[in-house]
């Protein structure tokens, strides 16, 4: 009975190391507000990446691409994005899609400005494949 509740007790605390130090890399790396992220196997080929961020005012993300595209889902709040070609804002239950290899983030003088008081919540789905970072920052 002690042998389980230890058991548990160190896997809980194995896995809140490890995903606080999946959340500091990933804010070293230049994205900022991640709160959780889980990863799927996909037939042994690809990795689903799972993500919830959250942020208030405007991005201050890094250049970036993602090799296999990525769907951006709003739990809450407003964000926007160019990834249509345009501008457009988004809010609470809709999404966007950002193809493959589109560089994106960093400062762009027209992006539409957030205040500081206006947060949001995201949902981000990207898939990789096995080895390859479903992120890569550009210098």
């Amino acid at each position: 009975e002690m042998k389980y509740f230890n058991l548990v007790f160190f896997t809980a605390i194995l896995s809140f190391n490890l995903s606080a130090a999946h959340h500091e890399e990933d804010e070293q790396k230049g994205i900022s507000g991640l709160v959780s992220s889980e990863v799927f196997d996909l037939a042994g080929e690809m990795d689903l990446y799972v993500e919830r961020y959250q942020s208030c005012g405007d991005t201050n993300n890094e250049k970036h691409y993602h090799p296999v595209g990525t769907l951006v889902y709003m739990l809450d709040g407003k964000a926007a994005s160019i990834s249509s070609g345009e501008w457009k804002e988004y809010s609470e239950g809709s999404y966007w899609f950002e193809p493959s290899m589109w560089v994106h983030g960093g400062s762009m003088t027209d992006e539409p400005k957030f205040g500081d008081d206006q947060c949001r919540q995201t949902l981000v789905i990207r898939a990789s494949r096995k080895g390859e970072e479903p992120t890569v920052f550009v210098k």
